[in-house]
């Protein structure tokens, strides 16, 4: 996964976030104080067309366990 690339949630069946957009990997999760080493390197901000809980930027924290990529961004 990459920046750029067009993902959807495929861990929470009550919510349809719709399609997101990778915007930046993420050193850690400003939702929770304790760090996890398990997952630190699979951490993202995602701008979803809908939705559930975002930061200030309006991004989303998702791990990448919990994403599928529909479309990958192009190399340049």
């Amino acid at each position: 996964m990459k920046v750029g690339d067009l993902v959807r949630c495929t861990q929470d069946g009550r919510h349809d976030y719709g399609v997101g957009l990778l915007v930046s990997k993420l050193e850690k999760n400003p939702f929770i104080d304790y760090s996890s080493e398990e997952h630190v390197d699979k951490r993202w901000a995602v701008l979803w067309t809908n939705p559930q809980w975002t930061m200030d930027n309006g991004c989303s924290v998702q791990y990448e366990m919990e994403l599928e990529i529909v479309n990958e961004a192009c190399e340049r």
